[in-house]
């Protein structure tokens, strides 16, 4: 390549490897005229690219391939490069003849000749579409995730967070700093095991996807609940991480407990009822069979209710239930389970516990009752059968129980009289 009479010429090797090249080639002069140099050479790859045959662009600037969308910051850090005779990489948006939009990278290098003068810019160009609308596509997936309604994050192989949208750092109260190197155990609020994570990454592990219902902590300590799916990202048949995606489920939980206190708590007590009574003798009496975890059951009666609500009121009755729930609530241990069975009967169940320890507990409660403000205010005693569960009938078990209350009862009853 070399200038003769001011006219760029280049050799046959040169413009045999410049033909040949699969990369669009533009030679330009040195010379900026009215700040752009003029085309003195370009290749068939460019011709293909761009749509112009060499006879409509030689002698023309680059120029005639920009257009509305050419990014004009892109060309004036151009013309400061070629101004400087400095090397320039960059891109932006070209037009073809017909005026197709195409996305170009330039690679533009100063030549000088054997005595260091420069004599042209060489660019080496490449039309980048393709690659471009890949990259627009994955910059709109993103925006999709971060702005998407429902809690996404992904995690690396290890579980770790390597990125969550806006709505799950909202949710979760911390930012992806804080997260970033964590898991998710970060969130739990104390309800979930080591053996439950485990189970988890091991369903994981083996390319399973998992749904289940989170309750979450987040980073001001309050309790929120999420449904989430978590599935793994597999490539070339080997998992690089996993994805979760989850929805609000604070609306459905808060629902479903209220169902709950509906179905299974008593209104005026606010004690379990009768229903969850037989759910819970149920998982009780499942637990002795297949650990032979011993559990006792107290039968508790109000002796002389009856008087209350007919000489004080219905209403006033209702308040003296409500302090025998409270009496019970205050004195039986937090691990038990305390039921209204109806009326004024109660039923206490005392999980890993032998009947010895039941009758003291009973009797402890007695004492307690006897000298309590109810005692004081109401006409009432308690009367308390207790039995341990040892494998038998759970109807049989239950009319036991009954039975020995029923017993005290008589035995109150008498005490009461002869007093």
């Amino acid at each position: 390549m070399f200038l003769k009479n001011g006219i760029l010429e280049l050799s046959s090797f040169e413009c045999t490897i410049f033909e040949h090249s699969y990369s669009p080639m533009v030679i330009t002069t040195c010379l900026l005229e009215g700040d752009h140099p003029k085309i003195v050479y370009v290749n068939d790859a460019f011709t293909k690219m761009t749509g112009y045959e060499k006879k409509e662009i030689l002698g023309k600037t680059p120029r005639i391939l920009q257009g509305e969308k050419t990014d004009k910051e892109v060309l004036e850090r151009l013309k400061e490069c070629l101004k400087k005779e400095e090397y320039f990489e960059g891109k932006t948006i070209n037009y073809t003849k017909d005026g197709q939009e195409y996305w170009v990278e330039w690679n533009i290098s100063p030549v000088y000749d054997d005595n260091k003068q420069l004599i042209a810019f060489i660019s080496i160009q490449k039309n980048i579409s393709n690659a471009q609308k890949l990259l627009e596509h994955i910059k709109l997936f993103k925006k999709a995730i971060d702005q998407n309604h429902d809690s996404i994050a992904l995690f690396n192989t290890k579980g770790e967070y390597i990125h969550a949208n806006a709505s799950y750092l909202k949710r979760c109260g911390y930012d992806i700093s804080q997260l970033a190197g964590n898991t998710p155990k970060i969130l739990n609020p104390g309800h979930y095991s080591d053996l439950f994570y485990f189970k988890l990454w091991r369903k994981l592990s083996h390319n399973e996807s998992v749904e289940t219902l989170f309750c979450n902590k987040n980073a001001k300590g309050k309790i929120y609940y999420e449904k989430q799916t978590i599935t793994p990202i597999v490539k070339n048949d080997m998992i690089i991480g996993f994805v979760s995606i989850g929805k609000n489920y604070d609306k459905e939980e808060k629902n479903k407990q209220q169902l709950n206190r509906d179905l299974y708590i008593d209104a005026l007590t606010e004690l379990f009822n009768r229903k969850m009574f037989d759910l819970k003798l149920k998982e009780a009496v499942e637990r002795y069979t297949v650990r032979r975890e011993n559990f006792c059951m107290m039968f508790l009666d109000l002796d002389n209710f009856k008087t209350v609500n007919d000489t004080l009121g219905h209403k006033e009755g209702d308040k003296a239930l409500r302090l025998v729930a409270n009496f019970l609530m205050q004195h039986i241990r937090k691990s038990d389970d305390i039921f209204r069975y109806g009326g004024d009967e109660f039923v206490v169940l005392l999980y890993s516990t032998e009947e010895k320890n039941a009758q003291k507990i009973t009797q402890k409660l007695e004492e307690l009752f006897a000298g309590s403000e109810i005692k004081k205010r109401y006409p009432i005693g308690l009367s308390i059968g207790t039995s341990q569960y040892k494998g038998e009938n759970v109807y049989d078990f239950f009319k036991q129980t009954d039975k020995k209350m029923y017993i005290k009862k008589r035995e109150n009853k008498s005490g009461f009289l002869l007093s």
